[in-house]
């Protein structure tokens, strides 16, 4: 489970929501976790998203404004989190090979 932060939603969002939340994290990619976990993160603001549009009634509601709100936090941080993964690959060791030539 995560750790909700937002304290208006945290006790709204629900089992459902959060599964769902890391189904749809999974399908953006393979994310690192270190120094920063990124799919947790990724996870709880989705999870923030799918409850807002749930729970939310009127368009100038509560829900509707922090569904704006994490919207545009998601995206954020969804293009920082590829960022970072593109890094953690290319940064990936791989050992030089060398052969030896001699002449005859």
């Amino acid at each position: 489970m995560i750790t909700y932060t937002d304290a208006y939603l945290k006790s709204r969002v629900t089992i459902d929501h959060e599964l769902r939340a890391m189904l749809d994290v999974d399908n953006y990619g393979t994310f690192p976790t270190t120094p920063i976990n990124w799919k947790e993160r990724l996870t709880m603001l989705r999870a923030y998203i799918i409850a807002c549009l749930e729970l939310g009634g009127e368009g100038d509601d509560v829900f509707a404004q922090k569904l704006k709100q994490y919207r545009t936090e998601f995206e954020q941080q969804l293009a920082q989190a590829r960022q970072a993964a593109s890094l953690a690959d290319a940064t990936v060791y791989t050992p030089l090979l060398s052969i030896a030539l001699e002449r005859n």
